[in-house]
């Protein structure tokens, strides 16, 4: 909130979201996490943000960290039991939603503050914010069935900012889109990317996300400079009629969240040489804060595609280690593993699954994270990532435990074994397909495909389910 804070004292009248100014998201900010004192919410607390995409997100998230709380996304597209998960998980008793008293939240059981909502006390001093204290919790998918809940400070967050402004440019001259569900680490980067380095965000509704004409309009209608992308959503984008007839103001374009194949930048490469839009690859993990390596593509990577995804940022730090721990010799596989200032704190009250993956790292006193991902260090340097060790995947940018989506499956008594795939991996087209065995020859299957519905987000949800 302080970096946010020198903005405001630095162009108050710029905008900073959609039209809101830096003065009024801070004052807004501010009175909103008044109210949020003023509810009982203390330093450390955890507070749920049950918001539809739009300005007054922004203005939610901001009012948490001000409070001295930690923000926990409660995505309104996410099913009811998966919203309830969360907020027991992570002991919420309050969050801040819409004024609609039929929203998604309402019936968590939670003191719901509203967006409108005015302090008693306007003049109450803010709680000083330590940069060790957690900023959010985001949940990711856990084999067990089970999400767990990373714990992100604010110490993490502003080491992935200053490692990456002064190379990228980052300032009040750049435009960033907030395409990505707050839910997701991304907007992460998006939303504090921007707002910590004076940027103008422009919050991208949830059906022009899904349009790639749309988008694409918007781009170009804000002059977006600065735009982040999973590849999937990326391989759309360049579906749209407008690609090959209006030209963008991007001038940096960061990959992130899934592999990969930058074969699909050339299309891109034709219309935005290098001297006009850098594109960059970024390797990166929730654990992690978001991003940990970069990479800058090159017309010779999309004719001769490459998988390394560059070096680390500057504070964190590679390793890559056999099954005893030893690093590897260059150009042989092992675990990546990442240490540095962006690990975070862990998992929220999950100390046995915390110790498993974040191991102490005796040489340098330091903590390093098992990312489960294959690599190896190539002759310059450079992490080519090779894969997954276990059976998690991405799609669309999503981190999928095959494993949840199975354990939710085999609770249906119906239900004797079932198995969970990856249809075309690491394609744009990539999607879960579900089998199953049943205890009866002639189980409706409309009963299970709604109780997924009912338990899983979208991204989780199988395309197929096959008796």
């Amino acid at each position: 909130p302080g970096r946010f804070g020198v903005w405001v004292g630095l162009q108050p009248d710029a905008v900073a979201v959609d039209g809101l100014s830096y003065r009024e998201v801070g004052a807004r900010s501010d009175r909103l996490a008044r109210v949020l004192a003023e509810t009982g919410v203390r330093t450390g607390d955890r507070v749920g943000v049950c918001l539809e995409r739009g300005p007054d997100l922004v203005v939610a998230l901001l009012a948490v960290l001000k409070a001295g709380a930690a923000y926990v996304p409660l995505d309104p597209h996410y099913p009811r039991e998966r919203l309830e998960f969360i907020a027991s998980d992570t002991g919420l008793q309050v969050a801040l939603a819409e004024t609609d008293p039929q929203g998604p939240c309402t019936e968590l059981g939670l003191k719901v503050v509203t967006m409108d909502a005015a302090p008693h006390q306007p003049e109450r001093e803010l709680p000083a914010i330590d940069a060790d204290q957690a900023a959010y919790v985001i949940h990711t998918s856990g084999s067990t069935g089970r999400p767990k809940g990373v714990v992100v400070t604010h110490r993490n967050v502003g080491a992935l900012i200053d490692a990456t402004r002064g190379e990228f440019n980052l300032g009040p001259h750049d435009v960033w889109t907030l395409f990505h569900s707050f839910a997701f680490d991304f907007s992460v980067w998006e939303i504090f990317g921007c707002l910590l380095t004076g940027g103008r965000l422009i919050v991208v509704p949830y059906w022009t996300a899904r349009d790639p004409e749309e988008f694409h309009t918007l781009l170009t209608r804000e002059a977006v400079t600065v735009l982040n992308q999973t590849p999937t959503a990326f391989s759309q984008l360049l579906t749209a009629q407008a690609f090959t007839r209006t030209d963008l103001a991007v001038r940096l374009l960061i990959f992130g969240g899934e592999s990969l194949d930058t074969a699909l930048l050339l299309p891109w490469f034709d219309r935005y040489p290098a001297t006009r839009c850098r594109p960059v690859n970024m390797y990166g993990i929730t654990e992690t804060t978001v991003h940990c390596t970069w990479r800058t593509l090159t017309r010779h990577d999309a004719l001769h595609p490459t998988r390394s995804v560059g070096r680390p940022l500057p504070g964190w730090h590679l390793h890559v280690l056999d099954e005893h721990g030893h690093p590897t010799p260059t150009g042989v596989p092992g675990e990546i593993h990442i240490s540095g200032a962006g690990v975070t704190r862990g998992y929220h009250n999950r100390p046995e699954l915390t110790t498993q993956r974040f191991l102490p790292h005796t040489t340098h006193h330091t903590r390093l994270y098992r990312t489960g991902d294959r690599g190896r260090f190539l002759t310059n340097g450079e992490l080519e990532h090779l894969g997954r060790l276990d059976d998690q995947v991405k799609i669309r940018g999503h981190r999928i435990e095959l494993g949840e989506i199975r354990t939710v499956l085999l609770e249906d008594p119906d239900i004797h074994a079932a198995a969970v795939v990856v249809h075309h991996p690491n394609t744009p087209t990539a999607r879960l397909d579900a089998y199953i065995v049943t205890t009866h020859p002639h189980t409706n299957t409309h009963h299970i495909t709604q109780r997924l519905t009912q338990r899983l987000p979208h991204h989780l949800q199988p395309a197929t389910l096959t008796t």
